[in-house]
C-alpha cells in the first residue's frame, strides 16, 4: 500500500511541475521557479537557481533561407559554422560552447532557440519537449 501511495505522489509531482504559457507563435511549459520575460517576439525563460536559460524568438524570414539566417546569427554571435540538422533546421554553438542555438522554420516563420549554460539544468530538455508552435 505504501508503494502505491508513494507512486501516486511521485506521479502527481511529475505532472504538476509546470505552467503552460501562451505566446504569439508558440506555447511552452514553464517550470515552477523559472522566470519569464517577454520583449516583442523574444521570450526568455530563466532558472532562478542557476544561470541556465532559454531564449526563444520568432520572425518572418522575408524570403531569406533558414540556412542564411542561421549563418547570419552565428556570425553576429561569434559562433561555429551552422550544421544542418534536417531540412529547415540548423544548429551552432557560441560563447565558448556554453550556449547552443537552433533555428528552424519555413517560408513564413522561423524560430530561434538559444540555450545558455545548458549543462546547468536538467529541465531544459523537458521544457523544449513541451514547445508547441501555433
Amino acid at each position: 500500500m505504501r508503494k502505491i501511495i508513494f507512486l501516486a505522489v511521485m506521479l502527481y509531482a511529475s505532472c504538476s511541475w509546470a505552467e503552460i504559457r501562451e505566446f504569439e507563435n508558440f506555447s511552452i511549459d514553464v517550470p515552477e521557479g523559472w522566470a519569464v520575460s517577454e520583449s516583442g517576439s523574444m521570450v526568455t525563460i530563466t532558472d532562478i537557481d542557476t544561470s541556465a536559460s532559454l531564449m526563444i524568438s520568432t520572425g518572418n524570414p522575408n524570403g531569406i533561407s533558414i540556412g542564411d539566417i542561421a549563418l547570419s546569427f552565428s556570425l553576429e554571435l561569434g559562433g561555429t559554422v551552422p550544421e544542418k540538422i534536417e531540412e529547415g533546421s540548423y544548429t551552432f554553438e557560441f560563447n565558448g560552447g556554453r550556449s547552443q542555438a537552433t533555428i528552424s522554420g519555413g517560408d513564413n516563420l522561423y524560430m530561434l532557440i538559444v540555450g545558455n549554460d545548458v549543462d546547468e539544468s536538467e529541465r531544459l530538455g523537458e521544457i523544449l519537449e513541451s514547445l508547441e508552435m501555433k
